[in-house]
């Protein structure tokens, strides 16, 4: 029997995180890089619970409902220049359906189709001790968990 790990033998920080966006069945090979990206937001497919208790049940009675995908704010630093990330704010702008890839560190994989939303610049104040950023709105609309192949990707 194979002696199991310690957390800190498998413990890692989201350093290294690659995000992409493309168009929905785009490969993540070609897809774009957002290099700026801060923060992804919440992912996963969650659902609720729908009652089915009949008039015989002595205790509630449910079943799960539909999953349903988050409501996303994505965290960007501000990068005018990024032409990737330009065209991602575009495509926010438009309201346009996008696929959406992350890869872990670890090498967990998400692959989701997201309905964008909008964007916003964070509230600028001083003194400075934050960067520019902007907050895209997303809602995610479904999701491929997945773990990268040995090289990863670029």
């Amino acid at each position: 029997m194979a002696e199991q790990k310690s957390s800190p033998e498998y413990a890692m920080l989201p350093a290294g995180t690659i995000v992409k966006f493309g168009k929905p069945g785009d490969a993540v090979a070609v897809m774009k890089p957002l290099i700026n990206c801060k923060s992804t937001g919440t992912t996963g497919l969650t659902g609720g619970f729908v009652d089915c208790t009949t008039l015989i049940d002595k205790t509630k009675q449910s079943i799960s409902d539909l999953p349903d995908g988050q409501e996303k704010t994505l965290g960007f630093i501000d990068d005018p220049e990024n032409v990737d990330f330009a065209a991602f704010l575009n495509a926010a702008q438009a309201r346009e359906v996008v696929q959406f890839y992350v890869e872990l560190p670890n090498k967990r994989t998400a692959t989701m189709i997201l309905a964008l939303a909008g964007w916003e610049m964070n509230d600028i104040a001083a003194p400075a001790n934050e960067v520019i950023q902007i907050a895209v709105k997303a809602k995610q609309n479904n999701l491929t968990w997945g773990v990268a192949a040995a090289g990863g990707t670029k």
